[in-house]
C-alpha cells in the first residue's frame, strides 16, 4: 500500500454547549477523523445533523461557519444550540 492510498487522520477538539453538553455527558471531546472530513461529516458522525438543520450555530477556531467547511487539523469545532428564554 503506498502513502497515496492512506488515508491521513487529523486530530480535532469538539466543545459543546447548552442541552448538547447534557447530551454528550461531556463539555468537550477530542476526536479523529480523516482529513478532508466537513463539519456536515462530523455531525453525521456525532448523529446531531437534524440540530444543524434547526438553527445549532458551528464554530471553527472561533469563526462561525457553513457545515461544508474542512476541518483542519487541530481544529477546535464549537456546537452552539440557539438559545431559548422568555
Amino acid at each position: 500500500m503506498s502513502e497515496d492510498e492512506v488515508e491521513k487522520v487529523v486530530k480535532i477538539t469538539v466543545l459543546f454547549f447548552g442541552q448538547l453538553s447534557e447530551q454528550f455527558g461531556t463539555k468537550t471531546l477530542e476526536l479523529p477523523l480523516f482529513e478532508g472530513a466537513t463539519i456536515s461529516d462530523l455531525a453525521n458522525r456525532l448523529q446531531i445533523s437534524e440540530m444543524l438543520e434547526k438553527g445549532t450555530k458551528v464554530a471553527l477556531n472561533g469563526d462561525f461557519c457553513m457545515p461544508d467547511v474542512e476541518i483542519p487539523d487541530a481544529a477546535e469545532v464549537a456546537f452552539l444550540p440557539p438559545v431559548s428564554g422568555g
